[in-house]
């Protein structure tokens, strides 16, 4: 008792030299050391193994949309509009604007834009007349999208626009944050 472990295994190796003994302590030694530096880098390095990799990073885009939209059909109180979105996705725009009540409306819209791909969302507004012309402001939500858009995100993006009731051409604003 009170020995220390490499004392027992001196004593039970008897007395030959030391030096083979301290080799092998320097190449244990040195493996450790190279072991712990490979775990440190697959710990701190993004990528090594072990790491998950999701093909590409999130990308955000701040949106600043506006469309001037003319009616394709209309049922009732919904009006199917198309048109092209100016801004930061410049593409094709449909919209189908849906007059819920005297004082709310709700949306659907498809973005397809230039550089590919397609975003879908939904919206709901309050909605008032002023003469000629009525109003609508509320907020709009991403709900899918295709191809590089395909795990696209975004909530309480700003949703607001004009409805001309001679010709129900409508005018719409979209902007705020999106994640891809």
């Amino acid at each position: 008792m009170g020995r220390d472990t490499n004392s027992q295994m001196e004593e039970s190796m008897g007395t030959a030299s030391h030096r083979p003994r301290r080799r092998a302590r320097l190449q244990l030694s040195s493996a450790a050391l190279a072991v712990g530096a490979v775990a440190t880098a697959a710990a701190l390095v993004p990528g090594a193994a072990g790491a998950r990799s999701t093909g590409h990073a999130a990308r955000t885009l701040s949106l600043q949309e506006s469309a001037s939209l003319h009616l394709n059909n209309k049922h009732g109180l919904t009006l199917k509009e198309s048109g092209t979105a100016k801004g930061t996705l410049t593409g094709p725009l449909y919209l189908q604007l849906n007059v819920t009540s005297t004082r709310s409306v709700t949306a659907t819209v498809q973005v397809y834009p230039k550089g590919g791909g397609s975003l879908a969302g939904r919206a709901s507004a309050d909605y008032r007349v002023v003469g000629s012309y009525a109003t609508f402001s509320g907020t709009l939500n991403i709900t899918g999208g295709r191809g590089k858009y395909s795990k696209a995100k975004g909530s309480g993006l700003s949703f607001s626009g004009t409805i001309k009731r001679s010709n129900d051409a409508v005018t719409v604003h979209v902007s705020g944050k999106l994640s891809y």
